[in-house]
């Protein structure tokens, strides 16, 4: 039951990043106008810019989303200084557990990402933001990939620590709603057009399903 469930995310990880793929290109193709700041150019306009005079920038969701974006990477050095924890205590790099193994790998690949789309930005912000002079790369939406990530692999790896008692029920829920508001926090703080969010949702579907896929429940369910 576990292998087929571990296949079938494995499969679902396939057809997202084939999909990311696939929606990356056409952000750069289809409908590219100069409808943003400055002049810059931006894939989807007639929607992009449909949906960005409905929501102009919001502050408040901006510094909010900000806010669960550094409670994700608290989170992630956890997760990390846990890792490191268990490596000195079992002395061996194999002995970790592979949840955070792969949780480790997955957040790489994450940084990886971010670098390269922001070092070549297919996108630039819809604002230019207080205190900004320059626009930013916004594609995709890094809060979004971040959130998706982090809290749905801590929600993998506590499930399988707790079972699916009441404790992990809570946590889910918790979870849950922190993916929930960063994304639509995100996206209607107007700091982004809406295919930078569709975007980070299928890059970081596409992360945290192979994750899904390949963690594995851990023999000793101490963290530590």
């Amino acid at each position: 039951m576990k292998e087929e469930r571990s296949n079938t995310m494995l499969y679902i990880g396939v057809a997202l990043l084939a999909l990311s793929v696939l929606f990356t290109i056409l952000v750069t193709v289809v409908d590219v106008r100069a409808i943003g700041p400055n002049g810059s150019s931006v894939g989807f306009a007639g929607i992009n810019g449909a949906i960005a005079e409905k929501i102009p920038y919001n502050h408040v969701w901006y510094k909010l989303t900000q806010l669960l974006g550094y409670l994700a990477i608290v989170i992630f050095l956890f997760f990390a200084i846990c890792g490191v924890v268990q490596l000195l205590k079992r002395k061996s790099f194999f002995k970790v557990d592979q949840s955070i193994l792969v949780m480790g790998c997955m957040f790489v690949v994450l940084f990886l990402l971010y670098i390269v789309f922001d070092k070549v930005a297919l996108n630039y912000r819809p604002v230019l933001l207080p205190g900004e002079s320059v626009l930013e790369a916004s594609y995709p939406s890094s809060h979004t990939m971040l959130a998706v990530c982090v809290f749905g692999a801590a929600l993998i790896d506590l499930k399988h620590r707790l079972g699916a008692g009441r404790a992990y029920n809570i946590i889910r829920c918790m979870m849950v709603a922190l993916i929930v508001i960063t994304v639509a926090g995100r996206f209607l703080s107007g700091a982004h057009w809406f295919t930078d969010i569709i975007g980070g949702l299928l890059i970081s579907g596409t992360l945290i399903s192979f994750y899904a896929a390949l963690s594995k429940a851990p023999h000793n369910k101490n963290i530590t």
